[in-house]
């Protein structure tokens, strides 16, 4: 289980007269008041164990974040690629309450994906869930075949279109979990197919921001 830390920093010693002997004044060790947390997912990750992390006080640990696995998180190895992120808003006893607030893919795994003869169409904008976030969403659009300038210029269209009309449906605590374990890419596949076929869509980056 993933533990976060902080690191203390080490006070310098101040400087001594030559002729006073040198002691060491005694001070608080901080680490033994600081008490383990563990972190646990929202409601819609089951409130999954997700990790450990030390403070002195509960109020230290909100905003603290913490990047898990697909795998770790819903036991598919399958997702070992893709890292969801949370964030602490709430603790409860020893219980650090978090909600997800995005999601990563590693670009390697998308370098594996691009092969010769396929093109990459690549989209960053930003949508409106139906609660009313904003999210900024990046995406990747990988053909099964050389797509034209014109081609990818619609795919490009296309994808932001069908992309805003998805979200919408959504509210902020659900639309993680359905970009990263939900039917999203098959929600946009139908209206792409009709351009170029379609080898592969991925939601790649994503962040959900203030309210719009």
């Amino acid at each position: 289980m993933p533990r976060l830390v902080e690191d203390e920093k080490e006070a310098k010693p101040g400087k001594e007269k030559a002729a006073q002997p040198k002691t060491r004044k005694k001070g608080v060790d901080k680490w033994k008041k600081k008490v383990w947390y563990t972190l646990l997912a929202p409601e819609e990750f089951e409130r999954k164990e997700i990790g450990e992390t030390i403070a002195e006080k509960p109020e230290m640990l909100t905003g603290r974040t913490i990047l898990v696995t697909g795998r770790d998180l819903a036991n598919q190895p399958k997702k070992q690629h893709i890292r969801i992120k949370f964030r602490v808003v709430s603790v409860s006893g020893s219980k650090a309450h978090t909600e997800a607030y995005g999601h990563i893919i590693k670009d390697d795994f998308m370098r594996r994906v691009v092969r010769r003869r396929s093109s990459k169409v690549m989209s960053v904008n930003n949508y409106t869930t139906k609660d009313g976030k904003g999210i900024k969403l990046k995406l990747i659009v990988v053909t099964d075949r050389k797509a034209s300038g014109k081609q990818k210029a619609s795919i490009k269209k296309k994808v932001e279109e069908l992309a805003k009309k998805v979200i919408s449906e959504f509210d902020s605590k659900k639309i993680i979990d359905e970009l990263v374990f939900g039917n999203f890419p098959n929600k946009l596949y139908p209206g792409l197919k009709k351009i170029v076929p379609i080898k592969r869509i991925e939601a790649t980056n994503s962040e959900i921001t203030a309210a719009k």
